[in-house]
């Protein structure tokens, strides 16, 4: 009875914060300095088929929207605007009555006119947190928790990290992001697992399979000279294109590393504490075979994700007439790399954890 209590007001509360996050995020309008308009009543008119020069055809619909501004000088005032949406939503958007959306304001005498800028999306990306911390609280508890932490604070270092490399605009900066991979994996195994002999085992197999990984592929690239390389398809690169692309390659690599390790040295370290009597031979037979297990669904993870981040580019490259051969080496060629460099730590990560995992029960009472 006093465990049904217990979970009934730990629901109640959960339920209570939903709302309270909701609640606020809807009405948090005084929060911003740009102008926010509520849509209050939308008219659409009639749709129309068109044909644009490359013959894609499309609908496009005439949208006359009244709102209501919420915050900053012309709070309370109420506007009228034009919107035009199509029925693909490339370059456009559809408004309805309730959303929130940022606007600017212009001055034109004493007359004002507004411009819709686009949509106030806090209440969805806060909601979706909120869902996530108690999805993890639920299934995890203090694990969850702690897993929540630990991604918050990772969070927090990776924009730090960001910030010093824009403030001190070196020349080699790949250094900066390799030490915070190092600060990552520390950070998440000790929150994660706690200070133990499984955290220092995982540890090591995590830096040896990301370093071994890199230098194959550092001495890959330097063997070839960067042929069919290019670094120059990176979006707004705006330092050394290859060394932010090794950067990004190196957090990718030990996100897909660390994945690896932390299975296989958490399922050796369970068998020995279900069957202490368990051999060295047999410890490392069933990380390899664990290994095998989670391979293939994690390298088709990296090419799901790999195929995501170039979907739209790739199509926008195929429409407007370019090979498959020219679309690929300019939007998909560096990401498929990085799916080969996550893929080289995984294979590398699978004997070197099982080994040491092995080689740390031999003999214990873990």
């Amino acid at each position: 009875m006093q465990l049904k209590k217990k979970n009934f007001i730990v629901g109640l509360l959960i339920v209570l914060s939903g709302c309270l996050v909701y609640f606020f995020t809807v009405n948090d309008a005084f929060l911003y300095k740009q102008p926010i308009m509520r849509i209050t009543h939308v008219k659409n008119n009639k749709t129309v088929n068109i044909v644009d020069e490359f013959k894609n055809h499309d609908q496009q619909t005439g949208q006359l929207i009244t709102g209501e501004i919420l915050n900053g000088n012309s709070k309370g005032e109420k506007f009228k605007v034009h919107n035009t949406y199509t029925r693909s939503r490339g370059m456009d958007q559809k408004f309805q009555v309730k959303q929130q959306v940022f606007v600017n304001i212009y001055q034109k005498g004493n007359r004002k006119t507004i411009s819709i800028s686009h949509y106030k999306r806090d209440t969805y990306l806060l909601m979706l947190c909120w869902l996530t911390l108690v999805l993890l609280f639920i299934v995890m508890r203090s694990n969850g928790l702690r897993s929540i932490i630990s991604v918050i604070l990772n969070f927090i270092l990776f924009l730090i990290v960001v910030q010093l490399d824009v403030m001190w605009n070196i020349t080699s900066f790949f250094w900066i992001y390799a030490i915070s991979a190092i600060l990552f994996t520390a950070l998440t195994l000790l929150l994660v697992i706690g200070w133990n002999k499984q955290c220092l085992v995982t540890f090591v197999a995590i830096f040896f399979g990301t370093a071994v990984a890199l230098m194959i592929t550092v001495a890959a690239m330097w063997l070839t000279g960067d042929k069919g390389m290019h670094y120059e398809a990176l979006d707004f690169a705006t330092q050394a294109p290859k060394q932010l692309f090794l950067s990004a390659s190196v957090i990718g690599l030990l996100g897909t590393v660390m994945d690896a390790a932390t299975d296989i040295v958490s399922t050796l370290f369970e068998l020995k504490r279900s069957q202490p009597k368990v051999s060295f031979k047999q410890l490392f037979d069933s990380g390899r075979q664990v290994g095998k297990k989670i391979m293939g669904p994690l390298i088709n993870v990296l090419l799901l994700i790999f195929f995501a981040e170039t979907f739209t580019l790739a199509i926008l490259y195929f429409r407007t007439g370019n090979s498959f051969a020219y679309t690929f080496e300019w939007t998909m060629s560096l990401g498929l790399v990085q799916t080969l460099i996550s893929g080289i730590g995984i294979t590398l990560v699978i004997p070197s954890a099982s080994l040491l995992a092995a080689a740390a029960l031999r003999g214990s009472n873990e």
